[in-house]
């Protein structure tokens, strides 16, 4: 194969598909020429243990939790901007959330959001960590166009964004509980900074902060065997956030006492302390991997992939579909969240969407995407 053929297919590497973070490939510049402007927007919600439209409710619906690990997911992307030949320039707006909880801790929410009575003795080894953010800011990103030989091609990219942060909530709670009869007994340590958190006597300012991230990316082509796309989103990268709020508590409730009948009885015990004069808090971006392998075959390509973040794989399957030469569509699956994913995409125009279910109200992920890129 030519090399030309090459770095053609690189170039159509990034047509109609819906993987579920939807992280940028800088690696997608490589070999592009002239000026051009483009334009996407992402949104993603997504729950291994309730609908995500209920999900500040009572949990009504689906109640589906996993033994080990649940999370819940959110993810926003919109950016705007210009490319110049390798070259691309855009302006960015990010919101991240991502709540880590064990089995426990969920049960516990289910019962008391359902009014659920749990049976006397069961004992929970409770864990809950969440962390969220929103950024705005500009993100410059290169590609290279690297060809080994005539049968290979190679891509690479680079992008480095510049954030400035909005809102930040970095929480945790540990412990453990112990139902009875009127309710339950516990010791559980709590850490919370929110950007909008307010405390008595905390001294007035307002939190704010500024950061970096880096990505990389690349894109193999072998001729008549397929093709890889691999990127890392904020493989380097970190938030500093000033004047923020912060508290630290203990509730235990182990304190035993007896009445003046001798029955016995817990006091409940809560310390802690809110930091009045606020701090700085370094946050670490947590890095996100996206990876597929294609193969083409006659009208089809077919793929198999997965994105990872923080020890978590959410692998897919798909197949795209050149209906002609305008048109091509694409249909994935993805076995974390079981969303059936559906794309189409003419000449520059790219819409998706993916959703657990056919009705959202019962969904526990769904997921739009929508991309526009015109060359001048």
């Amino acid at each position: 194969m030519k090399k030309i053929t090459l770095c053609i297919l690189c170039l159509l590497s990034n047509s109609a598909h819906a993987d579920l973070l939807k992280l940028s490939n800088p690696a997608d510049m490589a070999g592009k020429q002239g000026w051009g402007t483009y334009a996407s927007a992402h949104y993603l919600l997504a729950s291994d243990y309730t609908p995500v439209n209920n999900f500040s409710g009572n949990w009504s619906g689906n109640y589906s939790p996993r033994n080990g690990s649940n999370l819940a997911l959110g993810m926003a992307r919109v950016e705007a901007g210009v490319t110049y030949d390798s070259w691309r320039l855009a302006g960015i707006y990010r919101q991240d959330i991502l709540i880590e909880a064990n089995r426990d801790i969920v049960d516990m929410i289910y019962a008391n959001k359902q009014r659920l009575t749990m049976p006397a003795g069961r004992t929970f080894n409770t864990s809950l960590r969440i962390e969220g953010f929103k950024a705005k800011g500009l993100r410059l990103d290169k590609g290279f166009d690297l060809a080994i030989n005539d049968d290979v091609g190679l891509s690479l990219g680079a992008g480095i964004s510049l954030l400035q942060g909005t809102k930040v909530r970095i929480a945790s709670a540990d412990g453990t509980a112990t139902s009875m009869a009127t309710g339950y007994t516990f010791n559980t340590t709590l850490n919370d900074s929110n950007s909008r958190a307010t405390y008595p006597f905390i001294r007035p300012d307002t939190p704010n902060g500024n950061g970096y991230a880096l990505d990389v990316g690349a894109k193999v082509v072998w001729d008549k065997v397929g093709r890889l796309d691999f990127t890392v989103n904020d493989l380097l990268g970190q938030m500093t956030w000033n004047n923020m709020p912060n508290t630290t508590q203990t509730a235990n409730t182990a304190t035993l006492a007896r009445d003046a009948a001798g029955y016995i009885y817990y006091n409940p015990v809560l310390t802690g302390t809110n930091d009045i004069n606020r701090r700085s808090i370094v946050q670490k971006l947590a890095a996100k991997a996206h990876a597929r392998f294609t193969y083409p075959l006659a009208d089809f390509e077919l793929f198999a992939g997965t994105d990872w973040m923080k020890g978590y794989w959410f692998p897919e399957l798909g197949a795209t579909y050149k209906l002609n030469n305008d048109w091509k569509t694409t249909f994935d699956y993805d076995t974390r969240f079981k969303t059936i994913g559906l794309g189409i995409q003419h000449k520059w125009v790219i819409l998706s969407a993916r959703s657990s279910s056919f009705q959202l109200s019962k969904a526990n992920a769904y997921a739009i995407n929508a991309e526009v890129s015109i060359p001048f």
